[in-house]
């Protein structure tokens, strides 16, 4: 007998023929039959010997080998059926199990679910492989939870958490991993689908690179006449949501669309500066800080990127690729609760503009909206005033409204321009913040805590302090945060309100995020190794659109939320004294109603001063934080009701009070055909990741309007999140 290989299917048989003929001793036979191609079948070797134990079971064998049908490959590629020596009725059934059989020769692709894997071990290995994305101990757990003798080539973690909780006996890191397989080896190992612990995923890539995403070539190579043939797309705003949407636009519009975006602050080299002056002279220019500019306001925070959308929906991975191409580190890809750091975010933004600009946006640093000029329910126009003074216009064939939760003169400009505003929930309360090593005791314990590690010496050695003892394993823990929430907290009509942490910055410090100096509101934020003494998180109390609290603000109208913030920081400035030093009170005096004698130390640089703090916010609002600090969250997190807890007045900003109407199939503005309100200032996202999702989303609208909704590589579109309470 010959083998004659008439075809690349052809290989591909011969190759899972002879995984047969090793594993249930049969003899492969091959005729050559001419010009009409080749006939090949199977026959059972007769051995007397009893079979190995390999031999005995396949999931490739059929029960009748003896009468195996018979196929046969042509030239032209052709499969037929054709009979065996002996005519079965059951032939069908027989060619429907051949088929299965070659199924299971192909790859799949299955999620595991589960795998603990103690610190110190994670500690070791790490010191040995000299990587934290998949070591040796992952690996050694894997195998022993579904029974694998080795690691398949290309298996990926997709997830890690900290399971720190008291019930466990020590924490544990809990990993989600992907590999691929053969069918084969799974059915041997015997795995089936059991949700949220064993799952098969479809065998497709899910990264997306910018180079895929790119329709064509650079924008900027174009001649004249074909720039004159593009749609231009006015985004004022370069936070997260006008960033994205910008991207998106110039990356997939096939050279239709040009990007114009304008941004009141400066870039983020210039911004670092004027935030430097502030700090350090109490200097602040009110349209470049800790709110405005290059970035948005999440830029000098902890750069947290969780977000209630959801890590696995398209649009949400899309954006943390991007940001990874970009210069954030690929752990935000699979840790539990990824953050980037302002340091990470400086480098990444500049990585972001320059990249725009190679596709031809165009961008305009300390280009203040001023207003917009419309015609007929229409915009033509942005108005606008320049870095020196001058007042310029924009015109577009859409424009982007992406300016952040802080610009409320926009606000204002919407509603006097006839754009319908509604208003929405929002909060508001203080920052507290604790001695890290504190909340390294509460949420790790003594074991634990001491273990704590941030490679700041200062900073480390004050945590070995506390504790007064040497660590007992050889892990280093991360720097653990907290959440603490409640529904059921008491205000002082008897009335139930949320209460909850928000934007907890582990190993951080508070700054000032004023727009105003005669205005104090305070914010977090954290450098990626989250190395301060210092954690702190908002406190924040819920405040309806009729709340109560409003009540002496209804002559503003739609604005009465805006006017209520405004207040809030005017008072909160006045108890500070002025030039932005921020009142502060122990939370323990907070509850009593008096004044803190002393103080502990603060992060924030602009100094603090003792102040009664209990009577800056109308009673209910003082009146449920106090029930949910010694009614709830006493119990939720037991010593975190603490003499050293520092509350810092006021934090105000956590959301926009006010929503920008938009028609949610074409998320065009109410009053406006061509305006597109987008991001948390527009009332649609509520953090870094979920404004960045909101302008794609936005992105993929305007798309549909200028490219089409059947062009390639379209984006299903992801669902926003906002704050409604």
């Amino acid at each position: 007998f010959s083998f004659f290989l008439s075809s690349t299917s052809a290989v591909s048989t011969m190759k899972s023929c002879s995984i047969y003929f090793k594993l249930c001793s049969l003899i492969l036979v091959t005729i050559e039959l001419g010009p009409s191609g080749v006939v090949s079948f199977l026959l059972p070797q007769h051995d007397t010997a009893k079979p190995r134990r390999h031999q005995q079971t396949s999931p490739f064998l059929s029960k009748q080998t003896s009468k195996l049908a018979v196929s046969t490959s042509s030239d032209t590629g052709e499969r037929k059926r054709h009979h065996s020596y002996k005519k079965s009725p059951t032939k069908k059934r027989k060619w429907g199990k051949t088929l299965k059989k070659k199924q299971l020769q192909s790859d799949e692709t299955w999620r595991i679910y589960g795998i603990s894997v103690h610190p110190d071990d994670l500690a070791k290995s790490t010191q040995q492989d000299g990587t934290l994305e998949f070591p040796s101990a992952l690996k050694t757990s894997l195998q022993a939870k579904v029974g694998l003798k080795t690691i398949p080539p290309g298996s990926k973690v997709v997830r890690r958490s900290l399971d720190a909780r008291k019930k466990l006996r020590h924490p544990v890191f809990n990993y989600v991993v992907d590999v691929t397989i053969p069918a084969s080896l799974r059915e041997s190992l015997g795995w089936r689908v059991k949700s949220g612990k064993l799952e098969q995923l479809p065998l497709s890539d899910s990264n997306v690179s910018l180079d895929s995403r790119t329709d064509t070539g650079n924008i900027g190579d174009e001649d004249d006449s074909s720039q004159k043939k593009k749609k231009t797309v006015v985004i004022c705003g370069m936070g997260p949501a006008g960033l994205f949407c910008a991207l998106q636009l110039a990356l997939k519009s096939n050279n239709s669309i040009r990007p114009i975006l304008l941004d009141r602050g400066q870039p983020v080299e210039k911004r670092g500066k004027d935030i430097g002056a502030l700090m350090h002279r109490r200097s602040l220019d009110e349209e470049s800080n800790f709110a405005f500019g290059e970035g948005g306001a999440g830029t000098w925070s902890d750069g947290k990127l969780t977000t209630r959308i959801g890590r696995n929906s398209e649009t949400v991975r899309l954006v943390l690729q991007t940001l990874v191409e970009f210069g954030a580190p690929p752990n935000i890809l699979w840790e539990g609760a990824p953050h980037l750091g302002t340091d990470n975010l400086v480098r990444l933004l500049r990585n972001m503009r320059h990249r725009l600009q190679e596709l031809g946006g165009e961008i305009h640093f300390g280009t203040k909206m001023t207003d917009l000029q419309m015609e007929g329910g229409k915009v033509c126009g942005v108005l606008a005033k320049d870095q020196d003074g001058n007042d310029v216009c924009f015109e577009g064939d859409a424009f982007v409204l992406a300016t952040g939760h802080s610009a409320r003169d926009v606000y204002e400009s919407l509603h006097y321009a006839g754009v319908k505003l509604e208003a929405k929930g929002f909060a508001v309360g203080f920052r507290i913040e604790h001695p890290q090593s504190l909340i390294n005791q509460i949420q790790y314990g003594d074991e634990w805590g001491v273990c704590v590690k941030t490679g700041k010496g200062i900073t480390d050695l004050a945590n070995s302090e506390y504790f007064g003892t040497e660590p007992q394993h050889i892990a280093k823990m991360p720097v653990p945060s907290y959440r603490l929430a409640t529904d059921k907290a008491i205000d002082s009509n008897g009335t139930k309100r949320g209460v909850y942490s928000f934007c907890m910055c582990p190993g951080g410090q508070i700054v000032p995020s004023s727009t105003d100096a005669n205005e104090v509101c305070v914010n977090g934020m954290s450098f990626s190794r989250r190395d301060s003494k210092w954690a702190n998180s908002a406190l924040v109390v819920t405040v309806s659109p009729d709340d109560e609290v409003l009540q002496d603000y209804k002559q503003y109208g739609v604005l009465a939320g805006l006017e209520f913030q405004r207040e809030m920081e005017r008072r909160a400035s006045i108890f500070g004294g002025g030039n932005l030093t921020v009142p502060v009170q122990r939370m323990t005096d907070f509850c009593e109603g008096k004044v803190s004698e002393t103080v502990p130390s603060s992060s924030y640089r602009l100094g603090v001063k003792s102040a009664p703090c209990h009577e800056i916010y109308p009673a209910a609002i003082t009146s449920a934080l106090r029930d949910a600090l010694t009614n709830h969250f006493k119990k939720q997190m037991p010593g975190y009701f603490h003499p050293d807890g520092l509350l810092h007045a006021v934090e105000t900003r956590t959301s926009s009070p006010l929503r920008v109407s938009r028609d949610p199939n074409t998320l065009t503005a109410v009053g406006a055909e061509n305006l597109y309100p987008s991001g948390e200032g527009a009332g649609y996202a509520g953090g870094i990741v979920s404004a960045a999702v909101d302008g794609v989303n936005v992105a993929e609208a305007i798309l549909d309007v200028v490219c089409g909704e059947s062009r390639p590589n379209r984006v299903e579109r992801a669902k926003p999140v906002g704050f409604s309470y």
